[in-house]
């Protein structure tokens, strides 16, 4: 598994660490697709969003990853950039 005992990824602690030492505002934010509309109620209040979800990690716990991405395109639409993108993400065929 690519995740800590704490449910992280390993460099998601180091990647929050230095935005943070930047002076940026910065949380983790866990998806579960039982709370789906929850987090991204959470997600409008953010200037941009670092998934850092491997595809499949979604459907493997029961969720709907075409939900998923349809709810990160909203955020783009919303003028919240989304890094990567689901269709980068689809385009690379990343994991």
């Amino acid at each position: 598994s690519d995740k800590s005992n704490n449910g992280h990824r390993y460099d998601s602690i180091p990647f929050a660490n230095g935005m943070i030492s930047a002076g940026m505002s910065c949380q983790l934010v866990h998806y579960t697709h039982e709370e789906h509309d929850k987090f991204f109620e959470v997600c409008k209040n953010f200037n941009f969003i670092i998934v850092r979800c491997n595809p499949g990690q979604i459907k493997a716990d029961g969720g709907d990853q075409q939900k998923f991405d349809d709810g990160m395109r909203e955020m783009r639409k919303a003028g919240i950039q989304v890094w990567p993108s689901p269709d980068v993400m689809e385009k690379m065929g990343a994991k």
